[in-house]
C-alpha cells in the first residue's frame, strides 16, 4: 500500500492526476495483468513471440515489446508502450492507450471472510499443501518448516479431507504448496508464498498441456496469494534436469500445466531459484526447464521473471491461453462487487470492457467502447471538459447507469473543439445529461434521464422518456425520434429542422418554442401530451404535414397548422406501453410532405418516428409473436429471487418496481442475450416486505407481474 500511496503522490505533479482509479472487472478479465512492468532489479521483461492466446494483456505501466505476434489487445494505462528492435507502425495486435489504472489491493478481506475452513501455520513453523485428487476430493497436509519440501504423492500428516467442491474457499495463514487434478469449484487463497509444486490442471484436461474443452468443463479454481506464486524447484518441475538447448535429445526437460486464474497481489508469478551466483542453488548451464502452460489467467502487482538469460538461460518458455468462461464468471469469490471508484482528473481515459465506477471525476476527453457499463455516484459523478465519445454498437450497447436511487450527473463542459457523441447508447432514469458542447450528436440511443444540451444539435432514431431542452444558437436537427415527455427549444436557432418525430404521452408540453430565426417542424406525431406546439416567440415556425392531435390544453398556441396538416388518432400499436409504431389503418401512413424522400416501398413518407412496412404490417388487435417471455421464481420469496427473460434478440431489460402505493422502489437496466437470462433480485432493494408490482420490457413488449417479499 505504501507503494501505491507515493505513486498517487508523485502523479500530483504532472498533468494527468489520478486520485484512486479501477478497472471494475474482476483480475480474470485478462490473461495477463499487471501492475509494475519492471522486476524487483529494475529490468523490463519483454514481451516478444506468440506466447499469449486468445487473450486480453493489460498493465498499469509501459509495456516493453520486442515482438507480439499475437492477435491479442493490448490495454495500458499509459499514453504509450516501449519497443525494442524493432518498429511496429503497423503491429499485428490491437492496443488500446490511456486506460483506467487496474487497482490492486494488498489482500482480499471477503475471501477470508467466505473461507471455510481457515488454517493456520503455527507462527511460521508449518507448511500447508493442498492437494487436490479430482473425484476423491482435497487432501490438506502441514509439516514442519525448513525439513525439505517432500515430492508429490510422499506426504503424510494429513491434517484434513474435503469432499469434491461445488463452491468453495480455503485460507491458509501462511505458506503453501499446491497441486493435483481439481473436480468442482475452489479457490486456495494463501497470506504467504504460494508454491507450484507440479501439475494444475481440471479433470479432464490434456496432462501435456492443460488444454480443455470449455464448452464441456465446469471447474474453476483460483490460486490467490498476499506474496508471490513460486514454481518450485523441485523434481517434478526439472531440477537439475535442464535441457541443453543444443543437446536437447541429452538431458529431459519438464514443463509445467496449469489451469485456473493467479493473482499475486503484492509480488509476482515467478519461478524458484534463477540461476544466479549468490544463489545456494545453481543448476546447470544452461538450465532451460521447459515450458509454462496456463489454460486460465494470470495478475501479479510486479511482473516476475519466468526465464533469466544468464548462464546460457534459465527457466521456462510461456505459452498462455485465456479461458474465455473468465469473461463472465469466475472462482469462487472472484466476482464479488467490492472495486473501488474511478475518481480524480485525466487527460484521456479509454474505457474498454468494464462496468466502471465514477465519482468525483474529471476528464479532458473519454473514449467508451462498445459494451461498456458505467456506474456514476454523485451529481458531479463525471465531468468532460472537452469531448466524450460513446462508441456502442447494436449488438453491445454502451449502459449508463446511477447508483440505487440516488441520482448521477454526467456533463460535458464546452472545450477548444468540444464533441460529444452517443451512438447505441442506454441510458437510465436517474442520469442526467447535461452536454455543453461545440457539436452533440445522439443517435440510436435510449435516454431515460433528463437532457440538457447546448450547441450544434443532431439527434436521429433515438428513444428519450424524460424532458428534453434544448439550446442552440447555431443547428438543430432532429430525426426519427421519439420523444415522452416533450421537447424545449431555446437560445436562437439559425437552422432548425424536426422532421418525422414522434411527441406524444408527456404531462409536459409536446413542442415549447422560445426563440429561434429559422425553425421548421415537418412530418411529426404530435399528440397526447399536456400541450402540441406551445410557441412563445414573435414568429410562427414552419409547419406542414404534422398530425397534432387530442393535446389536453390545446394543439396550437401562437402558431398555424400549415399546408398538409391533420388532427387524428393516430393509432399507435401500443400507446400505453410505449409502441410508438403504426397500425394499418393509421391514417398517418403516406400522408407526409410529398417532397421527402420516399420510403423504401416508394411510397410517400409518414408522419412520425417509424417507417410502416406494409410486409411485416401489424393489425390494431395484434397477435404478439412469442419473442419475449419472463417467469419469477421463486415467488414468494424471502431473501432473493430470480427473473428468467427468454427472448430471441439480444436486447436491454428495463426492470421497474413499485409498491402498492405506485412509488417506484427499484429500477435497473440489464443486458439479455439470445434465449434464458437469469437475473437476480436481492429483496433488500425493495424496502421491506409486502406485496409488489415489477414491469419488465425489452425490445417493444412489456410484462407486468406481482411479487410477495416475505423476509
Amino acid at each position: 500500500m505504501k507503494r501505491i500511496i507515493t505513486l498517487l503522490l508523485l502523479c500530483l505533479a504532472i498533468h494527468t492526476v489520478t486520485t484512486r482509479s479501477s478497472f471494475a472487472v474482476p483480475p480474470n478479465y485478462y490473461v495477463y495483468l499487471t501492475n509494475y512492468e519492471e522486476t524487483v532489479f529494475e529490468q523490463i521483461i519483454w514481451f516478444w513471440g506468440d506466447e499469449y492466446y486468445n487473450c486480453d494483456i493489460f498493465s498499469n505501466d509501459y509495456l516493453g515489446i520486442e515482438s507480439l505476434d499475437s492477435s491479442c489487445t493490448v490495454y495500458t494505462a499509459k499514453e504509450r508502450i516501449l519497443y525494442r528492435n524493432v518498429h511496429h507502425e503497423e503491429p499485428a495486435f490491437s492496443i488500446v492507450f490511456n486506460c483506467p489504472e487496474f487497482y490492486f489491493p494488498e489482500s482480499y478481506p471477503h475471501l477470508i471472510e467466505l473461507a471455510n475452513p481457515v488454517l493456520d501455520d503455527s507462527n511460521g513453523r508449518l507448511m500447508t499443501r493442498v492437494a487436490m485428487k479430482g473425484e476423491d476430493g482435497i487432501e490438506i497436509h502441514q509439516y514442519p518448516l525448513g525439513g525439505g519440501s517432500p515430492e508429490p504423492g510422499a506426504e503424510d500428516a494429513l491434517v484434513r479431507r474435503l469432499d469434491p467442491p461445488e463452491w468453495q474457499i480455503i485460507y491458509i495463514d501462511g505458506q503453501s504448496e499446491v497441486y493435483g487434478i481439481l473436480n468442482g469449484r475452489f479457490t486456495i487463497y494463501s497470506s504467504g508464498d504460494m508454491y507450484l509444486i507440479d501439475n494444475i490442471l481440471y479433470q479432464g484436461a490434456d496432462p501435456q498441456t492443460g488444454m480443455f474443452n470449455e464448452d464441456d468443463t465446469q471447474h474453476l479454481l483460483g490460486l490467490v496469494s498476499d506474496r508471490n506464486i513460486i514454481i518450485r524447484d523441485n523434481d517434478r518441475n526439472g531440477r537439475s534436469n535442464g535441457r541443453n538447448r543444443y543437446q536437447p535429445n541429452e538431458i529431459e526437460h519438464h514443463s509445467i500445466a496449469i489451469n485456473g486464474s493467479m493473482m499475486a497481489l503484492d509480488e509476482s508469478f515467478t519461478f524458484e531459484h534463477h540461476n544466479d551466483d549468490y544463489e545456494a542453488y545453481q543448476g546447470p548451464t544452461p538450465d532451460e526447464r521447459g515450458i509454462i502452460h496456463i489454460k486460465g489467467s494470470l495478475a501479479q502487482y510486479r511482473r516476475g521473471y519466468v526465464h533469466r538469460s544468464n548462464h546460457h538461460g534459465t527457466g521456462y518458455s510461456k505459452d498462455y491461453c485465456y479461458d474465455s468462461r473468465l469473461k463472465s464468471t469466475g472462482p469462487p469469490g472472484f466476482d464479488q462487487d467490492y472495486y473501488p471508484f474511478i475518481s480524480g482528473i485525466y487527460d484521456e481515459i479509454n474505457l474498454s470492457n468494464g462496468p466502471y465506477y465514477f465519482r468525483n471525476t474529471i476528464v479532458n476527453k473519454l473514449i467508451i467502447h462498445p459494451g461498456v457499463e458505467i456506474t456514476l455516484h454523485g451529481l458531479n459523478a463525471l465531468r468532460v471538459r472537452d469531448s466524450l465519445l460513446a462508441l456502442g454498437t447494436a449488438e453491445e450497447p454502451i449502459i449508463i447507469r446511477s447508483e440505487e436511487n440516488e441520482s448521477g450527473h454526467l456533463w460535458v463542459e464546452r472545450g477548444v473543439r468540444s464533441v460529444a457523441l452517443l451512438q447505441h447508447t442506454e441510458v437510465s432514469a436517474l442520469v442526467t445529461l447535461r452536454l455543453n458542447s461545440d457539436s452533440i450528436n445522439i443517435e440510436q440511443s435510449r435516454i431515460n434521464g433528463c437532457l440538457y444540451a447546448n450547441g450544434d444539435i443532431r439527434l436521429n432514431q433515438n428513444k428519450f422518456t424524460a424532458p428534453v431542452d434544448l439550446t442552440s444558437f447555431g443547428h438543430i436537427f432532429a430525426d426519427k425520434n421519439v420523444f415522452k415527455s416533450g421537447i424545449k427549444i431555446r437560445g436562437n436557432v439559425r437552422d432548425g429542422k424536426f422532421y418525422n418525430n414522434t411527441i406524444t404521452g408527456g404531462n409536459n408540453c409536446g413542442v415549447q418554442i422560445y426563440n429561434f430565426r429559422n425553425l421548421e417542424i415537418i412530418n411529426c406525431i404530435i399528440a397526447f401530451n399536456r400541450k402540441g406546439i406551445y410557441n412563445q416567440y414573435n414568429v410562427e415556425p414552419v409547419l406542414r404535414y404534422n398530425d397534432v392531435y387530442a393535446n389536453r390544453d390545446e394543439d396550437y398556441f401562437n402558431c398555424e397548422p400549415g399546408v398538409g396538416s391533420i388532427s387524428a388518432d393516430p393509432l399507435f400499436v401500443d400507446l400505453e406501453n410505449g409502441d410508438f409504431h403504426l397500425i394499418l389503418r393509421s391514417p398517418c401512413i403516406n400522408v407526409g410532405d410529398p417532397d421527402f424522400p420516399r420510403d423504401p416501398d416508394g411510397s410517400i413518407i409518414e408522419m412520425g418516428a417509424f417507417y410502416f412496412d406494409p410486409e411485416r404490417s401489424i393489425d390494431e388487435d395484434p397477435a404478439q409473436v412469442k419473442d419475449f417471455g419472463l417467469t419469477i421464481a421463486p415467488n414468494p420469496f424471502n431473501r432473493r429471487t430470480y427473473l428468467n427473460i427468454k427472448t430471441i434478440i439480444p436486447s436491454i431489460a428495463y426492470i421497474k418496481v413499485y409498491n402498492l402505493s405506485g412509488r417506484k422502489v427499484h429500477e435497473g437496466i440489464e443486458r439479455v442475450s439470445t434465449g434464458m437470462n437469469r437475473i437476480k433480485l436481492d429483496g433488500k432493494r425493495l424496502g421491506g416486505a409486502g406485496v409488489y408490482f415489477m414491469q419488465v420490457m425489452t425490445s417493444g413488449w412489456t410484462q407486468t407481474v406481482k411479487l410477495v417479499y416475505l423476509p
